[in-house]
């Protein structure tokens, strides 16, 4: 069973990717302008996660927000918003508030009429990504 969920999550149970270009000075300005942003702010939008105790243990992996997790550790931020897809949620579920609807995923973003929801032949929620996210993410389940 497939279950997507909002959680506070402590930060060392999420793991995520620590882009090259991200970390190497290239995207500097960019970096900077995060770092500002998320010190005023905290998460203005939560990270998009999958779930799969198979693949990952008592971890949820990061598919959209790796750069604000980066920033995250540096501030020292602890607890972390995320909306997190559990694809074995009947083999081990996540607590959480339970999404179901389109609107109550919206209604956690900053700009939520931007937002993608996509769901699957099933109707279960598979992805959740900014517009300007590649339209195809490689599943991680």
């Amino acid at each position: 069973m497939i279950q997507t969920i909002y959680a506070e999550v402590p930060r060392e149970k999420i793991i995520y990717l620590e882009r090259t270009e991200f970390m190497n000075g290239q995207e500097q300005s960019f970096r900077d302008k995060l770092t500002v942003s998320m010190s005023k702010y905290g998460f203005k939008d939560p990270v998009y996660c999958y779930y799969n105790h198979k693949n990952w243990g008592d971890k949820i992996k990061v598919i959209v927000g790796n750069n604000r997790m980066v920033v995250a550790k540096e501030l020292d931020i602890k607890i972390i918003p995320a909306v997190i897809t559990n694809f074995k949620a009947d083999e081990s579920p996540l607590e959480g508030r339970i999404l179901k609807t389109d609107d109550e995923i919206r209604a956690l973003f900053h700009l939520p009429k931007q937002l993608h929801v996509r769901r699957d032949k099933n109707g279960d929620i598979d992805q959740v990504t900014p517009p300007h996210f590649p339209t195809v993410i490689q599943h991680y389940v």
